[in-house]
């Protein structure tokens, strides 16, 4: 059998040719595109098994390229990798047909499994495209790392009617993001929430069930809370597949396949195991603090903003409440606000107290906020063991970014090689590593 052809869309020529090097270690042939309009016309004069498609290219999004691609053929294997994944950027990519999607710094041997799993049988048709509906005022904010597979899940649950359950800490954003699933699903009738704790039997379950309407959403908040006959009932529900009703639940407890919960009945997590969201705290993601305090702020049509030592106290805080939190915080702080600026004084104590000392070099930065937790939570602990920890995980996210070879890394950050192997090997990172980069 020839081996499969597969086109590479990506604008940036490293990062191509170490594409083009792991297709090629698995046994297929690579083409290059550096353009849309390069690769639009090469998917049209060859025959293509499978195309990596990034989003950002220099003379249209690849979300467009995609469009047309799909126009054209709706069962060719699309696989889109993007640097600066947002939450609409994955809604669009699976509403367009997209076959999988990853993003940036790629893990070469995953995508290596991800082109396999690809070129084993090519996806039924996706549905058409939908026109863009009108703005929804439902949105998650933010951008930080621990999103991505949020981002992703989120897109995956809005074209897949399959149970979803949305897991994480309490003001963390589940019922925000159950209504992003709801906004998004189509056709979309409408979304009706219930309490679990309101569902005392199972006639009464069964009556909710009955009584909503076609193609709508049912959101059960707290489902871990329903007394043990009702999950009972629920599972046996959901034994039988209802495609127009789009069943979406929340919980507080922290949930994983291996480890469902005690107060969760195993009959009923597993439906809802193939699509699990868990959203991080927001202690996670301080990086997104900014842009959710400007979101919060504007919806007031004020133009009230953060002074430096105030969005810095809040970037430190270890914020319990989650993003709720936050919100009352700065409805709170806005308030107490002059000349629409909050300074640190504006904050409830127990936050302010958070700011960094005056007299240290100002707080600008994700790694700088993070430091600060860490350190409050490390109290005593000697510098060397601080200094591992951190070149420990430094390096091991370098390692990553250069695919594992010790030679590139070393080239890249200046470091002499002999030294970056001794440190290596000193945490406990060491890796084989080909003699040439690809």
């Amino acid at each position: 059998m020839p081996p499969h052809r597969i086109l590479i869309v990506e604008d940036e020529h490293a990062i191509g040719i170490a594409l083009a090097t792991a297709a090629r270690r698995i046994g297929l042939l690579p083409e290059l595109a550096p353009t849309a309009q390069a690769a639009l016309q090469a998917a049209q004069s060859t025959s293509f098994d499978a195309i990596i498609l990034d989003i950002g290219l220099p003379d249209l999004s690849g979300l467009e390229v995609l469009t047309r691609l799909r126009a054209r053929d709706p069962r060719l294997p699309i696989l889109i990798i993007t640097a600066h994944a947002t939450l609409d950027h994955a809604i669009t990519a699976q509403k367009s047909g997209a076959t999988l999607y990853l993003t940036k710094p790629l893990d070469l041997r995953q995508l290596e499994t991800a082109l396999q799993s690809l070129l084993l049988t090519h996806p039924d048709p996706p549905p058409s495209p939908t026109p863009p509906d009108s703005p929804h005022t439902a949105n998650l904010i933010g951008s930080a790392p621990c999103l991505q597979p949020v981002f992703i899940g989120i897109a995956r649950a809005c074209t897949n009617p399959v149970p979803t359950l949305i897991t994480g800490p309490t003001g963390s954003g589940k019922s925000l993001t159950a209504r992003i699933i709801h906004a998004h699903r189509t056709p979309s009738g409408p979304l009706t929430i219930l309490d679990s704790r309101q569902i005392t039997s199972p006639d009464t379950l069964l009556h909710h069930l009955d009584s909503t309407p076609t193609h709508s959403t049912l959101l059960l908040d707290d489902i871990d809370l329903l007394p043990p006959p009702v999950q009972q009932t629920l599972a046996t529900h959901l034994a039988t597949p209802h495609p127009t009703l789009h069943l979406l639940a929340t919980t507080r407890i922290d949930l994983t396949p291996a480890q469902p919960h005690a107060t969760l009945q195993p009959e009923l997590f597993y439906p809802f195991s193939a699509s699990l969201l868990t959203l991080p705290p927001l202690s996670d993601r301080s990086s997104d603090i900014p842009a959710l305090a400007a979101f919060f702020l504007a919806l007031h049509n004020s133009q009230t903003v953060l002074t430096t030592p105030a969005l810095l106290a809040l970037q430190i805080y270890p914020w319990p409440g989650n993003i709720r939190e936050l919100r009352h915080t700065l409805d709170y702080a806005r308030g107490l606000s002059t000349h629409d600026r909050i300074l640190l004084s504006h904050l409830p104590p127990h936050i302010a107290n958070h700011a960094p000392n005056p007299q240290l070099p100002p707080v600008t930065t994700e790694l700088d906020a993070v430091l600060h937790r860490w350190l409050d939570a490390s109290p005593g602990t000697p510098y060397e063991t601080l200094l591992d920890a951190l070149e420990t995980s430094l390096l091991r996210r370098l390692l990553d970014r250069h695919q594992g070879k010790v030679t590139h890394l070393a080239n890249e950050t200046r470091l002499n090689r002999a030294t970056l192997r001794q440190k290596l090997r000193r945490l406990g990172l060491h890796r084989d590593d080909p003699t040439t980069d690809p």
